[in-house]
């Protein structure tokens, strides 16, 4: 999965007599990019998105893909180089072959493709020039994939009426042999348009055929399910603690094993780059091979990854995202560990003592986790009113208060409660928050203590949630 947001300031100075962090404010779950929304194409679109071919079109935030533009030059050598690099590392070429890309994005791409003889340039017979911003037509694109991917014409034939004058006819040809196309006016497709120009979203349609992606139909909020796996945030001070995040799945999939496996998956780029930002412990290759849940009692068996690396902090984290991603569950209690397929109860070199299972109680004295612990709904998770709020906490006179703010910093609702806890200790923490808003928007929920020696917000968190109407 996959890049997805853009950046939101949210200031409540004026409102709560304090700055909040920057958060980021995702897109809808409906897909990786905002713009794509409905397109017969934002499969394709989802799939080379999802295999690193495209990141987005507008810097740094990424979260739009531009389907409609025309695909130019330098935008073709880089979705290339990209798709070619699924197969095996392509080396980057040292030499500059043309004068016109210097300064542009794609100009090691653009070098790449030429020494690999996929393009010779744009103004022959000199070719000492390449055009990295024309647009690629649809002619020009059958020849850059017959060259990049050595697709040859095995079944001779005139499939198309309009491409008997085009110098690529024989490209068009070859693509069309290998599927890579059916034309350009369905049903009849006797035509392939080789002058039109290719549009971002048909490049990813060509490219998805082209690699044999699987064509990936994003998840709809209103009726996908939701999983809540636990990673790190930077909030509030001490940290990282543990906070959970929401991903949107697919119906039937929101089960422990699917939580598990999109902890597993990990972090988005925007998801590191965030302020606060989220991180996790867990380390990249972890894969969850089995998954047994009986009597209160979850068994895990990862692969050997998940203990590499790290110290003492780095393992109690990981162990506590574990935990925590299926303790909350209602048929979880307790979570015992295994390493491909051996049982363990001393985990990593740290020596800890994992022996009689792991459960949130395990987790309340090793600095994982934070005083304040609203563990459900997970940051940007779409939610209704009224607010099912779920966590811990572990506050002064068991009393935690919190507030919820619109997009615009306004508040919505406010109120406090109290915990489960007796005296210093961590108690369940459970609440509704009723409120109203005319349209979907992101608000902010924050939960925090107030602190008996000079009554200032500690222990504050915030989490940014998608409110619907």
């Amino acid at each position: 999965m996959r890049s997805r947001f853009s950046f939101l300031v949210i200031t409540l100075a004026v409102m709560v007599c304090l700055v909040a962090p920057a958060l980021a404010e995702p897109v809808d779950p409906n897909g990786t990019f905002i713009d794509d929304d409905g397109s017969i194409f934002e499969p394709s679109i989802e799939a080379i998105a999802d295999a690193g071919i495209t990141q987005g079109c507008n810097p740094p935030a990424n979260d739009a893909y531009c389907p409609a533009p025309p695909v130019t030059r330098g935008e073709m050598a880089s979705f290339l180089v990209r798709a070619l690099s699924l197969s095996g590392p392509v080396t980057p070429s040292t030499t500059d072959a043309f004068i016109d890309d210097d300064g542009s994005v794609h100009e090691g791409n653009i070098n790449t493709i030429a020494e690999l003889g996929i393009t010779k340039g744009c103004n022959p017979p000199t070719n000492d020039a390449f055009c990295p911003d024309e647009s690629v037509t649809r002619g020009q694109m059958a020849a850059f994939l017959t060259r990049a991917f050595g697709y040859t014409d095995n079944d001779p034939g005139d499939r198309f009426v309009d491409d008997d004058a085009s110098i690529f006819e024989s490209d068009i040809e070859a693509i069309a042999a290998a599927g890579v196309t059916l034309g350009c006016n369905p049903p009849d497709n006797d035509r392939f348009c080789p002058g039109d120009p290719v549009t971002r979203a048909q490049m990813a349609a060509f490219l998805t055929r082209v690699l044999g992606l699987t064509p990936m139909a994003p998840p709809q909020a209103g009726d996908a399910a939701v999983v809540r796996p636990v990673f790190l945030v930077d909030q509030p001070a001490g940290g990282p603690f543990l906070g959970a995040l929401a991903r949107y799945v697919p119906a039937g999939t929101d089960t422990p094993e699917g939580a598990v496996a999109a902890l597993l998956d990990g972090l988005e780029q925007a998801e590191l780059d965030m302020v606060p930002a989220f991180s996790t412990e867990i380390p990249e290759g972890t894969e969850l091979l089995d998954l047994t849940v009986s009597s209160g009692d979850a068994t895990v068996d990862l692969s050997d990854e998940f203990d590499d690396g790290g110290g003492s902090a780095s393992m109690f984290s990981r162990l506590g995202q574990l935990t925590f991603t299926l303790t909350a569950y209602p048929d979880v209690d307790v979570v015992h560990l295994e390493l491909d397929g051996t049982p363990v109860t001393v985990f990593s070199s740290e020596g800890i003592d994992i022996s009689s299972g792991l459960d949130p109680e395990y987790f309340f004295d090793l600095g994982v986790m934070p005083e304040v612990f609203p563990q459900s709904p997970a940051a940007f998770e779409f939610v209704e009113s009224p607010i099912d709020v779920l966590g811990w906490s572990r506050a002064f006179e068991a009393t935690i208060n919190w507030e919820l703010y619109d997009r615009d910093g306004l508040l919505l609702n406010e109120g406090f409660e109290t915990t489960g806890a007796a005296g210093p200790e961590f108690g369940v923490m459970s609440f509704d928050v009723d409120y109203t808003v005319t349209e979907r928007q992101v608000g902010t929920l924050m939960v925090f203590e107030i602190s008996a020696m000079d009554g200032s917000r500690i222990h504050l968190r915030e989490v940014p949630l998608w409110l619907e109407p």
